[in-house]
């Protein structure tokens, strides 16, 4: 079995033969960097899509809790017992509170997204 090994690398058709299979293998590793190099820079241009909107989201959703946690009179004093809270205390501090916050949340909510129907 090795002396096969042996005649088939010494044989004349071999130096051809692993020119053309060193060329076809060039050729594939190419392509395949080019289309790595596609899909990363696609993948990189829906990473910043995302990151974008997930900061728009995020401010979206501080501006309701902060509007939900507390009104004009109380809203320094909210603020600061708020800011040493964890967000499940934080709600539950809300949902231990009076139902009054949560239905004007709750109307102005509902009064931002038929605005945004009407925008789309």
């Amino acid at each position: 079995m090795l002396r096969t090994v042996i005649q088939a690398f010494t044989s004349p058709a071999a130096g051809p033969v692993g020119f053309a299979l060193a060329f076809i293998l060039c050729g594939l590793l190419i392509a395949t960097a080019t289309s790595a190099n596609h899909s990363e820079q696609a993948m990189m241009r829906q990473i910043s899509v995302l990151t974008a909107e997930n900061q728009k989201n995020g401010i979206a959703l501080h501006a309701r809790l902060a509007a939900c946690e507390g009104g004009p009179a109380d809203l320094a004093k909210s603020r600061l017992t708020n800011a040493n809270l964890t967000p499940e205390q934080r709600a539950q501090r809300l949902a231990g509170g009076s139902p009054q916050g949560f239905d004007v949340c709750a109307r102005m909510e509902s009064a931002d997204r038929a605005v945004l129907e009407t925008l789309r």
